[in-house]
């Protein structure tokens, strides 16, 4: 690949539309190692039939229907009023409501309405868990820890670990001081591999946690940089910082 050509690729990955926590445009591009647990598998242990339970900001269309939503007992709410519109009606046959968070310290939902409440990625208010959860509903939570960022060995330039991550003991104290019993507490650093820059470039952009000011512009070089990496060692790789937190409402 010549460096006109990899430009032209990464300017067109850049524009590429993502939405929520989806990221089928690169099937077969990249590469991440799996974690220790299934989220999925954890939320679905703790469902019934019965089961009301809350998507809170998790971004996947496919992952909430993969639970078998209820008509009526199923809920998803988003601070970003797009993906809202998108998702309401894409959920709309399946019964699962849609609501917009204006202020994720005062959730639009009653006292106690949920079984269950789980975010992939998406921030919340402990408090606001416990207040909108019944008394023994349960909680689950799977988060960036703090992305660390090196590509090949080396940190990506700008890259930085924002200020508001959270890591796994301080959500634990959270939870804890907000009236939950923590049943599960753990961190994993799984590797992403990505098989073309262009790949890392849309990943990059949909790192919504990152305060990186990233743009293929500024970034040329190290990116031209990566794919002669790239083009002799097979791919490029970087590590990832995730944790699980399962909490009971006591």
């Amino acid at each position: 690949m010549t460096r006109k050509e990899c430009e032209i690729l990464c300017a067109a990955e850049e524009r590429a539309f993502f939405h929520g926590w989806n990221f089928t445009h690169l099937n077969g591009r990249w590469e991440e190692e799996t974690l220790p647990w299934d989220f999925g598998a954890e939320i679905s242990s703790f469902l019934t039939k019965d089961s009301v339970f809350l998507d809170l900001a998790s971004g996947g269309y496919g992952f909430l229907l993969s639970l078998s939503p209820q008509p009526g007992k199923s809920f998803y709410a988003d601070t970003d009023e797009s993906s809202a519109a998108i998702l309401r009606q894409r959920f709309a046959p399946y019964g699962v409501e849609v609501r917009q968070i204006v202020d994720e310290t005062d959730l639009p939902f009653s006292d106690e309405k949920f079984d269950l409440v789980y975010t992939r990625y998406g921030s919340f208010c402990p408090a606001e868990m416990a207040r909108i959860l019944k008394k023994g509903g349960i909680f689950l939570t799977q988060q960036s820890c703090g992305v660390d960022g090196r590509f090949n060995g080396r940190p990506f330039p700008g890259w930085e670990i924002p200020d508001q991550t959270r890591n796994l003991n301080q959500m634990i104290g959270e939870l804890e001081d907000a009236g939950f019993l923590v049943l599960k507490g753990q961190e994993a650093f799984p590797a992403i591999r990505f098989a073309d820059v262009g790949a890392l470039v849309y990943w990059i952009h949909a790192a919504s946690w990152q305060s990186l000011a990233f743009s293929v512009e500024n970034r040329m070089d190290e990116l031209w940089e990566l794919q002669q990496s790239l083009e002799s060692k097979g791919s490029i790789s970087c590590r990832e910082h995730r944790c699980i937190v399962i909490a009971q409402k006591i």
